[in-house]
């Protein structure tokens, strides 16, 4: 059995069979949650393990919505927790965020909504392997890389559009050997050109369809399935108006869950997600209780000289208005730029983009994960990549490099959770 998988059905094992306490402390509703555990003595001499705790720039601990909400779905295992991830390279990977994404399905037991999926194949590029979409017809796509998109785009930072009579797109939810994540509902993030009625979108699992119903706010939908693991969504298009499609949410409905949304685009930086004109209507549809900030890596990808603090906080405040306006009580959470070489130099910008998401912090009442001090500071990244815990690129990581940053984030979460009864 892959070993992610067996990792998190032991843990959720364990979970199960303890009924929290009406007065359980906080730590014990955290207790056989997955924690950072050393890895061998090479791997544990790369990080600076007392650089790994949540910052509070403000100097004390605001009141934590996403935690008490945290709590209460633990103690009562009912309603759901939302958590947004947006980034770069590192996101659409999704090393680092799946494995954030089972951390937390084991600390809630149950599995939880995948989160808002895209075919990547359409643009020929990568994604998650843990599931596999595919794909028929002629699709023209548009990524909020480019200086001028040509098609809306919304909480994947990606679309795609066709004009085809019909067109499929078909969706695996479970590629490593063992039924995990399932759904009873879906949402597909969709705009037509033509009249509602003269478009459907049906899904099919082999032997059953169900009809999606439009909305007006870009969302095709369908609730009351029975749970799937997979399936075949079909555009029927006999105008062949244009279909833009910016995402697919298979969504399971069960209560006590956390649902762990990513969004990464390869060489997006705040530019990008600013491109994404949709983006306030889809972060409303998520309504995230958590928001995990790891945008930067691209904008301080240049010489010092050319670098702007402010400009770069102030791209940020433009996004986070957009999620505050989602979610006011949602909080965010800044991951600091790993280290990273820029023209075989380290990259010294990363102490102030660090800088920078201090000053955020302290401005919205945020938090920050400080990736460069747990590496080890400047130059550390070297270190990385000789252990085999990042590639000869130094700015990204090995799979092992992101499943080690995933498990030192959970455990820092954690661990202020535990801590601030």
């Amino acid at each position: 059995m892959n070993k992610t998988i067996s990792h998190i059905l032991t843990v959720i094992a364990v979970l199960l069979a303890v009924v929290p306490a009406r007065g359980a402390t906080r730590a014990s509703l955290a207790k056989g949650a997955p924690r950072y555990v050393e890895r061998d003595s090479a791997v544990t001499a790369c990080v600076a393990i007392e650089n790994n705790a949540l910052i509070f720039p403000g100097g004390f601990k605001p009141i934590n919505a996403f935690e008490n909400k945290l709590e209460a779905l633990l103690r009562t295992r009912k309603g759901h927790v939302s958590i947004w991830h947006v980034g770069g390279s590192h996101v659409q990977a999704d090393i680092l965020s799946h494995r954030l994404r089972c951390n937390f399905t084991a600390l809630a037991g149950t599995p939880g909504t995948r989160g808002m999926l895209f075919p990547f194949s359409m643009a020929k590029t990568n994604y998650g392997s843990d599931h596999r979409m595919s794909y028929t017809g002629n699709w023209n796509v548009s990524r909020n890389i480019a200086a001028d998109p040509t098609l809306p785009l919304g909480l994947t930072g990606i679309s795609a559009s066709t004009t085809d009579r019909r067109a499929t797109v078909t969706l695996n939810l479970n590629t490593k050997g063992s039924v995990q994540w399932k759904y009873d509902a879906m949402r597909v993030l969709a705009e037509c050109d033509a009249p509602a009625d003269s478009l459907t979108v049906v899904l099919s699992d082999g032997s059953r369809e169900w009809t999606l119903e439009p909305s007006s706010n870009g969302v095709y939908s369908v609730e009351g399935l029975p749970l799937l693991t997979g399936g075949t969504l079909t555009i029927n298009n006999p105008t062949g108006a244009r279909f833009v499609l910016r995402g697919i949410e298979p969504v399971n409905t069960a209560g006590g869950t956390i649902n762990y949304y990513s969004s990464g685009i390869n060489g997006a930086s705040t530019p990008s997600w600013l491109r994404c004109d949709r983006l306030d209507q889809d972060l409303r549809l998520i309504s995230p209780d958590l928001v995990v900030f790891g945008i930067g890596i691209n904008d301080a990808a240049m010489a010092s000289s050319q670098f702007d603090p402010e400009k770069f906080k102030s791209r940020y405040c433009r996004i986070i208005d957009k999620v505050r306006k989602a979610n006011p009580d949602a909080m965010l959470l800044f991951i600091t730029n790993n280290d990273t070489y820029f023209k075989g130099m380290p990259n010294a910008n990363a102490v102030r983009v660090r800088d920078a998401f201090v000053d955020l912090a302290r401005k919205y009442d945020g938090c920050v994960w400080d990736c460069f001090g747990v590496m080890g500071g400047l130059g550390s990244s070297t270190k990385w990549r000789d252990t085999g815990l990042m590639a000869k690129d130094r700015i990204h990581f090995t799979r092992q490099g992101y499943e080690l940053l995933a498990d030192l984030i959970f455990d820092a979460l954690m661990s202020d959770f535990a801590d601030n009864e």
